[in-house]
């Protein structure tokens, strides 16, 4: 509206010789009471008792009142039924394009409105972008309402209500960190200093003061375009219904929205429910008592629901947030603080307990894009995708505390990790927690430098003391290998998906345990019994063994060995071999040497093969390892062994030997 609308309307007040009017009833009322007053007060106080004076001022003063109700409600009849905000639209519009250089079209016509309020009706409005091109913001309807008393005896315009209908707004942020409204806000801080400098010179008719008593915001839809981030915001369906906006004054605001993002692509419904106040002079927000409802869902399949309560401070000044909230996401009962300042996003969250795969990816069934399960049918778990996009940009500090952690079927305990992500790179060092009886120290880190959208994430962890056993059957389902001891592990990969991350694993590993089984074959039974040169194991059958060390190199996916050594009441083993991760089989030689025993104790083979080394071959299928026994080789060992051992035994007479204690193992 422009500035002289204010005085507009004290000229068509004045002209119509209402105020005027009242002013001089007013100034005659005020001489006639003031004589009348003294009069009485000394000539007639002893004679008229108090009740009769109180009833007298009663009198007068609904007198004046009905008198003032009067006058007003017939000078807003005036001015309403002459007065014609459209003959300003087009003065408004020139106004606007003067000084922002964007373009304000009003489709509707401006109303004036006396009840409830005292206010003005606009229907549909936009604005454009700076220049005119485009759009920048429009609505269905705007409705501001004024307080009646500023404006008549201060010449103030003070806005009380803001009802809008139907906002659409797109704010842009460009790589360069501009944004859209850039040349608004700058016009606003320029506009606000000029009208404070008249201020104080005591310049201007009239003075617009913003005392919000309540705003009211329908099905509002805001797209904010960050190109910086490579991202895009997405709020519709906004509904805000608040109280008074007023510098210090208590108020509440209740908020319901649904928020998109494409990267990663999630929505999420929010409704939240707080009380607030504003520090005009620090340029902050305080939301105390908050009450807020989340259901997320994500293209990935990923669903969660949250109920938080707490409170949040926002600066505008520093650009600053900062929060202390506390409730349930999902079945964890969460506690947490806080802040993002100059970009960066500090952290510190407790949670009681939480298994992540509740919230791994899932492809939905038919839809594009559907990454189908590796591996053969049965003998590895599907194939699932990893998008770890979200943390590219990420950059952030903080500390997490778990109690219970379950990861794709792993459990830990105490858990707890310090994050810290800049650059493009996310770490978290330490990592530590109690798990499988023993506990675990370590970190992780992904670094998107080479290719942000397949990120290097590497995982250095020193297992102590842990039950090997429990942890594989979690993890994989199976248990291949079981004992307690100590396990090392310097590993990196990268992927979209957890198949392509094994594919891809490399690094080194390495374990010493103790007390403990090798699954799938009993080789102590093959060398007691000596009976068959080949069969396939099986989940019930597994060798004891006492001690048990290994180590690997991993490239591809494929773990290698040179050093196998175990230890069995009957064997002494040791080898080498090649482990597919990614689908779970292996391909081993192992040489097991029978421990020389009292005759009979491990059956006729240990009588007679003390000291023999055993050749094993292992391959297939970690669940059912094929075995089979090097005869050639196991043969002549034995020939060679029984025929020294025996004075005057010829080498016929070494072989006859050797197969009557091995039984069926060699072929006649």
């Amino acid at each position: 509206m422009p500035a002289d609308d204010g005085g507009s309307l004290r000229v068509g007040v004045v002209r119509h010789g209402l105020v005027p009017g009242v002013l001089k009833m007013a100034r005659v009322y005020r001489k006639q009471g003031h004589a009348i007053g003294l009069a009485r007060c000394y000539t007639r106080r002893l004679l008229q008792p108090p009740s009769f004076v109180m009833q007298a001022r009663i009198r007068i003063a609904v007198i004046a009142l009905g008198a003032t109700v009067l006058v007003l409600g017939s000078a807003l009849g005036i001015v309403a039924a002459r007065f014609d905000p459209n003959a300003y639209k087009s003065a408004i519009v020139e106004r606007v394009q003067e000084k922002t250089r964007r373009t304000l079209t009003i489709g509707g016509d401006i109303k004036l409105a006396l009840y409830p309020r005292l206010g003005v009706n606009l229907g549909k409005a936009s604005l454009s972008e700076l220049g005119g091109k485009g759009e920048f913001a429009a609505l269905d309807s705007v409705r501001l309402s004024f307080a009646l008393m500023p404006l008549l005896l201060r010449q103030e315009v003070v806005v009380d209500r803001i009802e809008l209908r139907g906002m659409r707004a797109t704010l842009v942020r460009e790589t360069d960190g501009s944004m859209n409204i850039d040349d608004l806000t700058a016009a606003r801080v320029k506009t606000g200093s000029a009208a404070q400098a008249a201020g104080n010179a005591g310049a201007g008719p009239a003075r617009v003061r913003f005392a919000v008593d309540s705003i009211r915001v329908d099905n509002a839809h805001l797209r904010f375009d960050d190109r910086k981030a490579g991202r895009v915001f997405d709020i519709a369906r906004l509904n805000i219904d608040s109280g008074p906006l007023a510098h210090g004054v208590p108020s509440r605001v209740a908020l319901s929205a649904n928020i998109g993002v494409d990267k990663p692509a999630f929505n999420t419904v929010l409704i939240f429910d707080s009380g607030f106040s504003l520090d005009r002079d620090t340029r902050r927000v305080a939301m105390t008592g908050l009450d807020a409802n989340l259901d997320l869902s994500s293209r990935a399949g990923i669903e969660s629901r949250a109920k938080l309560k707490g409170n949040i401070e926002i600066d505008f000044g520093q650009e600053s947030i900062a929060a202390a909230l506390n409730g349930k996401i999902d079945d964890s009962a969460v506690s947490g603080k806080g802040a993002l300042r100059n970009g960066i996003l500090q952290l510190d969250i407790d949670i009681d307990r939480v298994d992540l795969a509740r919230y791994r990816a899932r492809a939905v069934p038919g839809a594009a894009g559907e990454v189908p399960a590796s591996g053969s049918a049965g003998d590895s778990a599907p194939d699932q995708p990893i998008d770890l996009s979200a943390l590219a940009r990420l950059r952030a500090s903080g500390t997490l505390q778990v109690g219970e952690l379950t990861v794709g079927g792993v459990r830990a305990a105490n858990v707890h990790a310090v994050l810290l992500a800049e650059a493009g790179k996310t770490s978290i060092k330490p990592l530590s927690a109690t798990l499988y009886g023993g506990n675990g120290n370590g970190a992780v880190s992904i670094d998107f430098a080479d290719d942000a959208a397949n990120p290097r994430m590497t995982l250095v962890q020193d297992l102590r003391g842990i039950s090997l056993g429990p942890l594989l059957l979690d993890a994989t389902g199976t248990t291949p290998l079981s004992g307690r001891g100590d396990v090392q592990l310097d590993l990196h990969t990268r992927g979209a998906s957890s198949g392509a991350m094994l594919e891809a694993l490399g690094g080194t590993a390495a374990l010493r345990l103790r007390e403990g089984a090798i699954g799938g074959i009993d080789l102590g039974r093959l060398v007691r019994e000596a009976k068959a040169a080949a069969g396939v194991g099986s989940s019930a059958e597994s060798t004891s063994f006492s001690e048990l060390s290994a180590s690997f190199r991993i490239d591809g996916g494929i773990a290698h060995n040179t050093d196998v050594a175990a230890s069995t009441a009957l064997l002494r083993i040791g080898g080498e071999g090649r482990f597919d991760l990614a689908k779970g089989t292996v391909d081993a030689r192992l040489r097991c040497t029978v421990a020389a025993g009292p005759a009979g104790q491990d059956g006729p083979a240990a009588a007679v093969l003390g000291g023999l080394t055993v050749p094993v071959a292992l391959s297939g299928p970690l669940t059912r390892m094929a075995w089979q026994v090097d005869v050639a080789a196991l043969g002549s060992e034995a020939a060679h062994k029984l025929g020294t051992s025996t004075p005057g035994g010829g080498k016929d007479k070494a072989k006859e030997k050797a197969r009557d204690a091995l039984g069926g193992l060699f072929a006649h």
